[in-house]
């Protein structure tokens, strides 16, 4: 009867999304043996408020998970990052740039996981989405999850203490990893903590006494969660992939301030996209790569070479060399705006 139910729910929440081909051809099988790469999106709706938004993907994570080494790496990537808009149809077939949540707006998981991947240059292989209510009722199903607090804080009602370990409630969890604009690190401080509460979901989720609240379980994700692992990868995935679910290591992508048409990004320059990139192949056991390898926007040919600047108005790449004296204006108005 159980595994009848479980199989059921494996079935409603499965969403078989397009993905570009990351891996050459190669065909990924859960096995126990090949390290495989996933991506969670926390999707910013599902809650009254915002029941017929069609929401943003402000949550951001991807990972690897390896049963050689069995390590699973997360990373955060910020909500606000500048990124090609992978499948976004222009006139004139113009490349688009936004920041990275608004990729699930314009073409849901599809374009969000495509996106991602433009902008790293590894695979994403298997996605998770939840929203908003998807996380408080998986929290209350699984009775809590216990969490140590980085810094003392309220949001909504919710107060929190720096250094205390407490069980939190759905609705705790969800603001104690919401909250984002009275962190002394803003976003990085979100997410730090949105990783706090994945960790707890993961580690309460694979213990023996979340079992007897699998009806609850099941019920929450029909109505909150999507995927693209079938019922069999995940039975095979929390199998054979245990030992490395259980050794988590944590990173993010860094970036800096930026301002475009009085719109704040967030802009990770290519090198550090690089760094991250091979780190995560290596996780995949795949070949590293080199810059011109990474999709590259204008405003990244000039983080690499300030000294000179791609010229909008003709069709060849023609580069000007920029006098230090006016580079900055002359940058901002050509090469950001264009």
């Amino acid at each position: 009867m159980i595994y009848n139910q479980v199989n059921n729910t494996a079935n409603n929440i499965f969403n078989d999304i397009s993905i570009n081909d990351k891996r050459d051809g190669s065909k990924i099988v859960i096995d126990a043996t090949q390290p495989i790469s996933f991506a969670f999106l926390g999707v910013d709706n599902g809650t009254i408020d915002r029941a017929d938004e069609p929401g943003r993907s402000d949550a951001i994570l991807i990972g690897t998970i390896n049963p050689n080494t069995k390590k699973t790496t997360l990373v955060s990537i910020p909500r606000d990052t500048y990124a090609l808009m992978d499948g976004y149809e222009t006139e004139g077939d113009w490349l688009f740039y936004d920041k990275l949540t608004h990729a699930y707006a314009f073409g849901d998981a599809e374009m969000a996981i495509n996106s991602i991947q433009e902008l790293i240059n590894i695979p994403i292989d298997y996605y998770v989405e939840v929203n908003m209510t998807g996380l408080i009722d998986m929290v209350d199903a699984i009775d809590g999850i216990e969490v140590t607090s980085p810094l003392t804080f309220d949001y909504q009602g919710n107060y929190f203490t720096e250094g205390e370990t407490r069980i939190l409630n759905g609705t705790e969890a969800l603001a104690f990893s919401r909250m984002r604009k009275t962190d002394p690190e803003g976003d990085f401080g979100r997410q730090k903590r949105e990783k706090l509460v994945i960790e707890a979901i993961i580690a309460k989720g694979l213990s023996f006494d979340s079992i007897k609240n699998y009806q609850s379980v099941l019920r929450t994700m029909e109505d909150n969660v999507k995927t693209n692992l079938s019922f069999n990868e995940i039975t095979y995935l929390l199998g054979g992939y245990r030992n490395a679910l259980g050794n988590i290591q944590q990173d993010n992508l860094v970036g800096e301030e930026m301002w475009l048409d009085e719109i704040y990004y967030l802009y990770a320059n290519p090198e550090d996209r690089l760094e991250l990139s091979n780190q995560l192949r290596r996780e995949l056991e795949l070949n590293e790569i080199e810059m011109e390898d990474l999709a590259l926007s204008d405003t990244d040919l000039y983080y690499l070479n300030p000294y000179y600047v791609e010229d909008p108005y003709y069709e060849e790449e023609t580069y000007y060399e920029v006098d230090s004296s006016y580079q900055e204006d002359y940058v901002s108005e050509d090469v950001y705006e264009y």
